[in-house]
């Protein structure tokens, strides 16, 4: 009994009449906070809820939020402006219903002043009584008499437009103005929630099928004419589409922004976070963002986001750079540690959330230890060099960066193969199968055999063309001779193999093994 009483003190519905409903949007009882999508419903969409209301058929209801929480809200409703009037909580936020309430807004009042014009004339719709039928005013039929819909809900302008109207389709147009002034909307209003709650309650029922996202109640609650969250974050995100890390999305940022604030990654509890709080770590997260972007791109040579392992590795970085302006030797050296422990270890596999936390406080070991190595337990999954080549897998990912670092070179011109080219975006041409697929086809491989990541090196295009699907035996030999053993030692082609007359198996097992022992060595900090 008393949890029901407690639901029903939250939530409260009822019903509202049309004019009522506007009447209170005019006055500022009811605003659309700034977290809404701005209006984006088509002509037909417009024309059929005014149909739908008309011909007495439901619309949907309207979910309320009434809360003395001041935020952030659209001052004018699609694009009309309200007059000023003095601020009186608790007001009564739109959280579902906005483009129902929006389109109302603006048919019944198409003849207010204006800061969007466009809008303006597509809410300009007119009854016409002798069709019994609605239509925009630039489609509507020649030589028809129409009533705006703009006029009908005040006496003031409506009675003067009678006039012009046959007895009959005055009758008409007295009943479409019952039926509008009548027609009640149903109303939800949720009352005394926790900020969590209501970011939670919108996700669930927002019927346009858009989940608001946490940083668009945060950007509401923390807005200021000095600060806009949703403005910081996508010049953030601007500055990381301009150094190749445009793959790194809003979620993840904010996942990062949790991470700073209170060391978890559900950026739903950022809610009930201080707004001077907030504030603050949105300088550390860009700070912190810029540190690890330039770290990953010069310190491991990772030039594009896309090559992350794992995408999320980039939680526990930020962190590390937000929380220490300028890393000791001893710390670069524990992250990149930890970097490549995660990556072959393939720690983010499964169960991610948890581990990244954990990770966040291992960071915090490494800030409050700065000047003492912090090793990670070094681990590589079983059979990860022979794994599937995929360019778009972790595994494949991790085998990318760990060869980028030994400084490939072009098996034809001996010349550095050039990262920030190679790995700018995905580019298949950029790798090639140093036992070419086509050639161990005839030898009796299946394709699973010889696509394998033990099988992958770095490879410019031309190398890719010129060298083709032929026998390493052929191909070997002709490769640059002055350069031969730089280009054999970038490429992780280990001395017994650089005739290239070692059976495909043979092949492997030694690659393999030397590429666990590089990613031993990166692993314990020693390349």
């Amino acid at each position: 009994m008393e949890s029901s009483a407690i639901t029903k003190k939250k939530i409260d519905s009822g019903n509202q009449r049309l004019a009522s409903l506007l009447d209170d949007v005019t006055r500022g009882n009811i605003k659309i906070p700034a977290f809404q999508r701005e209006f984006v419903w088509s002509d037909e969409q417009i024309l059929g809820l005014i149909d739908s209301i008309y011909s007495g058929y439901p619309v949907g209801s309207l979910l309320l939020w009434s809360t003395k929480i001041p935020l952030k809200f659209e001052r004018n409703v699609g694009g009309f402006y309200l007059p000023e009037v003095k601020e009186d909580y608790p007001v009564n936020y739109v959280l579902d219903g906005q483009q129902r309430l929006t389109t109302l807004f603006g048919v019944f009042n198409a003849d207010r002043k204006t800061e969007n014009k466009d809008l303006a004339v597509r809410f300009n719709i007119h009854y016409v009584p002798a069709l019994d039928a609605f239509y925009n005013y630039q489609t509507l039929p020649a030589d028809t008499a129409s009533i705006p819909l703009s006029n009908i809900l005040d006496t003031a302008k409506l009675l003067p437009e009678l006039r012009r109207f046959s007895p009959n389709e005055q009758d008409r147009i007295a009943n479409l103005v019952d039926k509008f002034k009548d027609y009640e909307f149903p109303i939800v209003t949720i009352k005394e929630r926790s900020n969590q709650e209501v970011c939670r309650i919108f996700q669930r029922i927002n019927s346009s099928g858009t989940s608001l996202s946490t940083i668009e109640l945060l950007t509401a609650w923390t807005w200021s004419e000095d600060f806009n969250l949703r403005s910081e974050m996508d010049s953030l995100k601007e500055y990381l589409s301009s150094v190749g890390y445009e793959q790194i999305d809003e979620v993840l940022l904010m996942r990062c922004l949790t991470a700073i604030i209170n060391k978890k990654i559900d950026s739903d509890t950022l809610i009930d976070v201080d707004p001077e709080i907030l504030l603050s770590a949105m300088q550390d997260l860009k700070g912190g963002v810029n540190n690890a972007v330039d770290f990953l791109a010069k310190d491991l040579k990772i030039k594009n986001s896309i090559f992350l392992p794992f995408p999320i590795m980039l939680v526990p970085i930020t962190y590390f750079f937000a929380k220490v302006a300028r890393p000791t030797g001893f710390q670069y050296s524990s992250i990149k540690r930890w970097f490549w422990c995660c990556a072959f270890s393939q720690r983010y596999k499964a169960g991610t959330n948890t581990y990244v936390m954990e990770d966040i406080l291992s960071m915090d070991g490494i800030i409050n230890s700065p000047d003492a190595y912090v090793q990670p337990m070094p681990k590589i999954e079983t059979g990860f060099f022979k794994k599937t080549w995929r360019i778009n897998s972790s595994a494949a990912k991790a085998s990318i960066c760990l060869l980028s670092q030994l400084g490939p070179r072009s098996f034809i011109t001996g010349k550095t193969v050039d990262l920030e080219t190679a790995l700018a975006a995905y580019n298949a041409r950029q790798f090639h199968h140093i036992y070419p697929k086509a050639y161990l086809s005839k030898q009796g491989f299946a394709f699973h055999e010889s696509n394998i990541i033990a099988n992958i090196a770095f490879l410019t295009a031309q190398d890719n063309n010129a060298i083709s699907d032929n026998d390493p035996k052929v191909y070997f030999p002709k490769i640059h001779e002055a350069e031969r053993d730089l280009i054999f030692d970038a490429a992780l082609i280990n001395q017994v193999l650089r005739k290239g007359d070692k059976s495909y198996g043979e092949f492997i097992d030694i690659r393999e093994a030397d590429l666990i022992e590089l990613a031993t060595k990166a692993m314990t900090g020693k390349i």
